[in-house]
């Protein structure tokens, strides 16, 4: 049986994880498809450092995060379903 302490931990770190891959997922959004000349052209000698403005606003997820929430979903209720 695995302890709260230890459940608490993996539950963190997949928190972490999603959380990690939607802000990466938002910051490389406005810049996806450009070429690394084009980033340099749009914003400077330091490529992207901070959100973009993309589809209406700053930070804006794209639909790979939806995807990835949507297959963490469906594994939690799997697993819930057969425990």
């Amino acid at each position: 049986m695995i302890s709260e302490r230890k459940a608490d931990e993996t539950r963190g770190r997949f928190r972490g994880c999603l959380l990690g891959g939607a802000v990466g997922d938002a910051l490389g959004a406005s810049v996806e498809f450009l070429s690394p000349a084009e980033i340099l052209e749009r914003f400077g000698s330091e490529g992207i450092t901070d959100y973009a403005p993309i589809y209406g606003g700053l930070g804006r997820i794209t639909d790979d995060t939806q995807m990835t929430l949507f297959t963490a979903d469906g594994l939690l209720r799997g697993w819930a379903w057969c425990h």
